[in-house]
């Protein structure tokens, strides 16, 4: 499944000023577009919400520059949970975060990396 959750990511084209609830969106489109269930805004536990999980592997989207620390922080408290085999950050901004945590993956898809060269 997380081949195809990649793959379903890699085909979004996001413009270079969107907000997250439009990145929201976006995704949500494509894991559909791809016949990928997942469910929106689920929560891990109090104070513990993820933006998707699709079966257990969960999707969290990061709008804007972010540091790198909060963010390895976050993706290590999303995968001290039973609930997530995976995890998958999205970010407008790629970020280099280790591909595993606590021996569960993690990666990282850039969406300024999908951008592409923009010719008048």
């Amino acid at each position: 499944m997380m081949r195809d959750i990649i793959s379903a990511l890699s085909s979004v084209r996001v413009p270079a000023v969107l907000s997250e609830y439009q990145l929201h969106d976006l995704v949500a489109k494509a894991l559909a577009d791809a016949g990928i269930d997942a469910q929106h805004e689920v929560k891990l536990a109090p104070r513990c919400r993820i933006d998707f999980l699709a079966g257990r592997i969960g999707i969290e989207i990061k709008q804007g520059e972010h540091q790198r620390g909060r963010l390895l922080q976050q993706a290590e408290r999303y995968l001290a949970h039973d609930a997530l085999d995976a995890l998958v950050l999205v970010t407008t901004r790629g970020v280099n975060l280790p591909g595993e945590i606590q021996g569960k993956r993690l990666v990282v898809c850039g969406m300024n990396r999908l951008w592409g060269v923009a010719l008048p």
